[in-house]
Protein backbone atom coordinates (compact mmCIF):
# COMPACT_ATOMS: atom_id res chain seq x y z
CA UNK A 1 0.00 0.00 0.00
CA UNK A 2 1.44 3.33 -0.97
CA UNK A 3 1.64 6.30 1.36
CA UNK A 4 -1.25 8.22 -0.27
CA UNK A 5 -3.63 5.22 -0.01
CA UNK A 6 -2.56 4.58 3.57
CA UNK A 7 -3.23 8.22 4.55
CA UNK A 8 -6.68 8.13 2.91
CA UNK A 9 -7.47 4.94 4.76
CA UNK A 10 -6.39 6.43 8.09
CA UNK A 11 -8.48 9.55 7.47
CA UNK A 12 -11.48 7.38 6.58
CA UNK A 13 -11.08 5.33 9.75
CA UNK A 14 -10.80 8.53 11.81
CA UNK A 15 -13.98 9.95 10.24
CA UNK A 16 -15.91 6.73 10.84
CA UNK A 17 -14.72 6.71 14.46
CA UNK A 18 -15.76 10.32 14.95
CA UNK A 19 -19.21 9.75 13.44
CA UNK A 20 -19.65 6.63 15.61
CA UNK A 21 -18.67 8.58 18.74
CA UNK A 22 -21.07 11.41 17.92
CA UNK A 23 -24.00 9.02 17.57
CA UNK A 24 -23.41 7.17 20.83
CA UNK A 25 -26.21 7.89 23.27
CA UNK A 26 -25.18 10.27 26.00
CA UNK A 27 -27.11 9.83 29.20
CA UNK A 28 -28.49 12.94 30.82
CA UNK A 29 -27.05 13.95 34.16
CA UNK A 30 -28.67 12.31 37.15
CA UNK A 31 -31.08 13.91 39.62
CA UNK A 32 -28.42 14.19 42.33
CA UNK A 33 -25.39 16.49 42.06
CA UNK A 34 -23.44 14.46 44.64
CA UNK A 35 -23.89 11.32 42.53
CA UNK A 36 -23.04 13.13 39.30
CA UNK A 37 -19.78 14.37 40.81
CA UNK A 38 -18.88 10.83 41.87
CA UNK A 39 -19.83 9.46 38.45
CA UNK A 40 -17.41 11.93 36.84
CA UNK A 41 -14.55 10.22 38.72
CA UNK A 42 -15.42 6.70 37.44
CA UNK A 43 -13.82 4.84 34.56
CA UNK A 44 -15.10 6.44 31.32
CA UNK A 45 -16.47 3.06 30.15
CA UNK A 46 -19.09 2.93 32.94
CA UNK A 47 -20.02 6.56 33.49
CA UNK A 48 -23.01 6.52 31.13
CA UNK A 49 -24.02 3.05 32.34
CA UNK A 50 -24.18 4.34 35.92
CA UNK A 51 -26.15 7.39 34.81
CA UNK A 52 -28.56 5.14 32.94
CA UNK A 53 -28.88 2.95 36.06
CA UNK A 54 -29.78 5.93 38.26
CA UNK A 55 -32.09 7.42 35.63
CA UNK A 56 -33.91 4.09 35.14
CA UNK A 57 -34.35 3.78 38.91
CA UNK A 58 -35.67 7.35 39.07
CA UNK A 59 -38.32 6.47 36.47
CA UNK A 60 -39.55 3.84 38.95
CA UNK A 61 -39.59 6.34 41.80
CA UNK A 62 -36.29 5.13 43.32
CA UNK A 63 -33.87 8.01 43.83
CA UNK A 64 -30.45 6.39 44.09
CA UNK A 65 -27.37 8.20 45.33
CA UNK A 66 -23.86 7.01 44.51
CA UNK A 67 -22.26 6.78 47.94
CA UNK A 68 -18.94 5.42 46.76
CA UNK A 69 -17.19 5.15 43.42
CA UNK A 70 -13.45 5.24 42.92
CA UNK A 71 -11.33 4.25 45.91
CA UNK A 72 -7.57 4.42 46.23
CA UNK A 73 -5.73 1.28 47.30
CA UNK A 74 -5.07 3.00 50.65
CA UNK A 75 -8.77 3.76 51.17
CA UNK A 76 -9.56 0.14 50.29
CA UNK A 77 -7.00 -1.12 52.81
CA UNK A 78 -8.56 1.12 55.48
CA UNK A 79 -12.01 -0.36 54.75
CA UNK A 80 -10.53 -3.86 54.84
CA UNK A 81 -9.05 -3.15 58.28
CA UNK A 82 -12.50 -2.30 59.65
CA UNK A 83 -13.64 -5.04 62.00
CA UNK A 84 -10.21 -6.64 61.84
CA UNK A 85 -7.52 -4.30 63.15
CA UNK A 86 -9.63 -1.13 63.25
CA UNK A 87 -12.95 -0.40 64.98
CA UNK A 88 -16.20 -1.12 63.16
CA UNK A 89 -17.90 -3.93 61.32
CA UNK A 90 -16.34 -5.88 58.46
CA UNK A 91 -17.63 -4.27 55.27
CA UNK A 92 -15.37 -5.80 52.63
CA UNK A 93 -13.22 -8.83 51.95
CA UNK A 94 -11.16 -6.94 49.37
CA UNK A 95 -7.78 -5.37 50.10
CA UNK A 96 -6.28 -2.55 48.05
CA UNK A 97 -6.10 -3.65 44.41
CA UNK A 98 -8.68 -6.42 44.92
CA UNK A 99 -11.81 -4.29 44.47
CA UNK A 100 -13.35 -3.05 41.24
CA UNK A 101 -13.74 0.29 43.07
CA UNK A 102 -9.95 0.63 42.80
CA UNK A 103 -10.26 0.79 39.00
CA UNK A 104 -13.34 3.01 38.81
CA UNK A 105 -15.47 0.06 37.70
CA UNK A 106 -17.83 -0.17 40.69
CA UNK A 107 -20.30 1.96 42.60
CA UNK A 108 -22.18 1.66 45.85
CA UNK A 109 -25.66 3.17 45.81
CA UNK A 110 -28.45 3.80 48.29
CA UNK A 111 -32.03 4.95 47.82
CA UNK A 112 -32.67 8.40 49.25
CA UNK A 113 -36.02 8.77 51.01
CA UNK A 114 -37.05 12.21 52.24
CA UNK A 115 -33.42 13.33 51.99
CA UNK A 116 -32.00 10.41 53.98
CA UNK A 117 -30.29 7.17 52.88
CA UNK A 118 -32.43 4.04 53.31
CA UNK A 119 -30.22 0.95 53.54
CA UNK A 120 -33.14 -1.10 54.91
CA UNK A 121 -34.87 -1.07 51.55
CA UNK A 122 -36.13 -3.79 49.27
CA UNK A 123 -33.09 -4.17 47.05
CA UNK A 124 -34.86 -6.45 44.55
CA UNK A 125 -36.06 -3.77 42.09
CA UNK A 126 -32.70 -1.97 42.30
CA UNK A 127 -30.81 -5.21 41.65
CA UNK A 128 -33.10 -6.01 38.70
CA UNK A 129 -32.36 -2.65 37.07
CA UNK A 130 -28.61 -2.95 37.63
CA UNK A 131 -28.44 -6.53 36.34
CA UNK A 132 -30.54 -5.67 33.28
CA UNK A 133 -27.95 -3.00 32.48
CA UNK A 134 -25.09 -5.50 32.75
CA UNK A 135 -23.86 -4.83 36.27
CA UNK A 136 -22.88 -7.60 38.66
CA UNK A 137 -24.73 -7.09 41.95
CA UNK A 138 -22.96 -7.36 45.30
CA UNK A 139 -26.04 -9.02 46.75
CA UNK A 140 -25.02 -12.08 44.71
CA UNK A 141 -21.56 -12.30 46.31
CA UNK A 142 -21.06 -15.58 48.16
CA UNK A 143 -18.46 -14.35 50.65
CA UNK A 144 -20.17 -11.15 51.85
CA UNK A 145 -23.59 -9.53 51.44
CA UNK A 146 -23.01 -6.17 49.74
CA UNK A 147 -26.40 -5.12 48.37
CA UNK A 148 -25.42 -1.49 47.60
CA UNK A 149 -22.54 -2.67 45.33
CA UNK A 150 -22.68 -2.84 41.51
CA UNK A 151 -19.68 -3.48 39.25
CA UNK A 152 -18.67 -4.14 35.67
CA UNK A 153 -15.59 -6.27 35.09
CA UNK A 154 -15.47 -6.25 31.27
CA UNK A 155 -14.21 -9.83 31.61
CA UNK A 156 -11.18 -8.90 33.73
CA UNK A 157 -10.39 -10.14 37.22
CA UNK A 158 -9.00 -7.69 39.74
CA UNK A 159 -5.68 -9.56 39.47
CA UNK A 160 -5.60 -8.83 35.75
CA UNK A 161 -6.53 -5.19 36.34
CA UNK A 162 -3.76 -4.87 38.93
CA UNK A 163 -1.27 -6.33 36.44
CA UNK A 164 -2.40 -3.69 33.92
CA UNK A 165 -1.73 -0.96 36.48
CA UNK A 166 1.68 -2.45 37.31
CA UNK A 167 2.52 -2.67 33.59
CA UNK A 168 1.33 0.91 32.99
CA UNK A 169 -1.45 -0.22 30.63
CA UNK A 170 -3.39 2.95 31.30
CA UNK A 171 -5.12 5.62 29.29
CA UNK A 172 -5.87 8.92 31.04
CA UNK A 173 -5.19 7.23 34.39
CA UNK A 174 -7.58 4.30 33.87
CA UNK A 175 -6.91 0.67 32.96
CA UNK A 176 -7.61 -0.12 29.32
CA UNK A 177 -10.75 -2.28 29.26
Amino acid sequence: MNKKTRNRLLIGVAIVGLVWALYQPIQKAVWDLVSEMRIQELHPRIRNDVRKFLNEAEKKGIFLRVTDGVRTFTEQDELYAQGRTAPGDIVTNARGGESYHNYGLAVDVVPMVNGFPDYNTDWTPIAEIGKRLGFFWGGDFTSIDDKPHFQKSFGFSTSQLLAMVNNDQLKNGFVIV
